[in-house]
């Protein structure tokens, strides 16, 4: 017979809720079925949007995606509440802060009208959404993500927008086309102005952090781009002064994408700097010649800055532009980051 256990959440911002997990039950469903909703998002351990460090008591693990959960990490005692059964009273600090709990599934979901899409790259997609009814509001923090389900399916997938909150419904996607995927195909074969979506979210802990006048470094992988340019987005909109720089690379100069919108952006905020980068370019490519990495490398040893640094994109991309800030001394609570896992992973 199952035990019962007490489960304490403890938020950024020093708030707290409890609630009741059984020792056969994972502690995001026991939320859920207490009308709690915590941050997660495939519920299978691997996206790492429910992660947070147990401080106290005893838990046992399920499986977890070493992508998403390091063995370091789980070491130190960090969990993925989709995965973490109590076996006795537990508490857990979470990476986000008491207003992100909602306490009710209302809210979680909304309709969205496809209003646009095209094809932006070789392999990039834009699909624009707006959402319907009276209610228009979009409410999230740049970085965060939303889940979007295709139409006539219970399929869903994970994307960050590119614009940020309002209240006119806009949702700005930049989705890349993977062979064979889900979600291509359909953007690929059936989307379609008109059209009807269901969307779910916000979710994510992804994104901006307080730290005074630091610079900041924002290094995206492909549609990485999207949660960076969300958040430099926000910075302009409400002239954070930090001074920033988007390191956006790409494999080959027919990856390459929105480079039109981050100039205009960059001549309206003169704090930012952008740092377009192809790994395998002609002679002819104007911009930053090899990969983000080797290009921040060599900016971080020419200039001896410390920044705060974002990284969205593959894994690989992620992990060495990781092992450079270790190697030039940037702390690691200062780097924030955001991995792509495979679906389903």
């Amino acid at each position: 017979m199952a035990n019962t256990h007490q489960v304490t959440i403890i938020t950024q911002d020093d708030e707290s809720v409890t609630f009741e997990c059984r020792s056969d039950e994972d502690v995001i469903s026991a939320a859920v079925r207490q009308d709690i909703y915590l941050m997660s998002s495939c519920r299978e351990g691997g996206c790492a949007t429910c992660k947070g460090l147990c401080t106290e008591g005893d838990y046992v693990l399920g499986k977890v995606s070493s992508q998403a959960l390091p063995y370091e990490e789980e070491e130190a005692g960090e969990v993925l509440l989709c995965r973490c059964y109590p076996s006795t009273d537990i508490e857990v600090e979470v990476p986000y802060v008491y207003e992100r709990i909602s306490f009710s599934p209302e809210g979680l979901s909304f309709e969205a009208e496809v209003v646009g899409v095209s094809q932006v790259s070789s392999n990039v997609m834009r699909l624009l959404l707006n959402r319907t009814g009276d209610d228009k509001q979009i409410k999230f923090e740049s970085g965060q993500f939303f889940d979007l389900e295709i139409p006539n399916t219970t399929t869903t997938r994970s994307y960050s927008p590119a614009n940020t909150a309002n209240k006119k419904g806009e949702l700005e996607f930049l989705i890349r086309v993977v062979e064979g995927g889900k979600f291509s195909t359909y953007l690929k074969n059936e989307a379609h102005v008109g059209q009807k979506i269901n969307v779910k979210g916000a979710s994510g802990i992804f994104g901006l952090k307080e730290n005074g006048f630091t610079p900041r470094y924002f290094v995206a992988g492909g549609t990485g781009l999207a949660p960076i340019l969300s958040m430099v987005r926000h910075m302009h909109q409400w002239d954070e002064p930090q001074k920033c720089i988007i390191y956006f690379g790409v494999n080959t100069e027919e990856e390459i994408f929105f480079l039109d919108e981050l100039e205009k952006l960059a001549s309206e905020m003169k704090t930012l700097e952008l740092r377009n980068c192809v790994w395998k370019c002609s002679d002819e490519w104007r911009y930053e010649k090899g990969s983000v990495v080797d290009v921040l490398r060599r900016d971080l040893t020419e200039t001896g800055a410390k920044p705060d640094i974002y990284l969205c994109g593959p894994p690989g991309m992620v992990d060495a532009t990781f092992n450079v800030c270790e190697t030039l001394g940037i702390p690691k609570e200062r780097v924030y980051l955001e991995k792509f896992l495979p679906s389903g992973s």
